[in-house]
């Protein structure tokens, strides 16, 4: 399968002090993270419920569709969750699995659960794994924790990461075949693009013969 352009976002928006830092430290990741046509690391994290997830055995049914979140602390991840989970029918139905990752943190979990899979990314190994991790900024840390952060541990002192938001659509051999990376942590990715993406690879696939992606 070919992979499609990673799509990329850097523009930096001065309205903002605390944005512009943030995305200012995060642009470093964004340029290393896992790219279009690479082959997607494979991890196991555990669900909501405790119940091991292997990227192996998801891969074994289908397509993946891995977004990698700030977490339930930062609002504009959770806006952007219900957004992508209001598609999640639209996507299962093309054949694809889709499952939401992100690190632990202190705030509450929803009073109504979400269709999509969450998935614990404990000391954020999986985001370092695909390139995603960052160091935020000494004066950004102590609003980062009155919002529910809490930093993964890690082998450096005074390393205090956090995850890039990250769209991953990985063909079942585990190629990235998609990968939509934004340093703006206050944009959502577009789900519709992704769903345009399925479409596409699956018209593409029809006309060559094959049943799926």
């Amino acid at each position: 399968m070919s992979a499609l352009p990673t799509q990329e976002n850097t523009s930096l928006s001065p309205a903002d002090p605390v944005a512009e830092m943030t995305m200012a430290a995060s642009t470093g990741a964004a340029s290393r993270a896992l790219r279009a046509g690479t082959r997607a690391p494979l991890f196991t994290l555990a669900d909501a419920s405790g119940n091991p997830v292997s990227l192996e055995s998801l891969l074994s049914e289908g397509p993946v569709v891995l977004h990698f979140s700030r977490g339930a602390w930062c609002s504009f991840g959770e806006e952007g969750f219900a957004e992508f989970a209001a598609t999640y029918r639209d996507v299962s139905a093309l054949g694809v699995c889709a499952v939401w990752i992100a690190p632990p943190c202190k705030v509450a979990a929803r009073d109504t659960p979400l269709p999509i899979r969450e998935l614990q990314d404990i000391d954020m190994k999986v985001a370092q794994a695909y390139g995603l991790a960052f160091d935020v900024p000494v004066g950004l840390r102590p609003r980062y924790e009155a919002l529910g952060y809490v930093p993964p541990s890690t082998r450096k002192a005074g390393t205090w990461l956090v995850p890039l938001p990250a769209t991953y659509l990985l063909h079942r051999d585990g190629t990235v075949v998609l990968a939509f990376i934004d340093v703006d942590y206050r944009k959502h990715f577009d789900p519709r693009s992704l769903l345009t993406a399925l479409r596409a690879l699956q018209a593409r696939h029809a006309t060559a013969g094959h049943r799926t992606l």
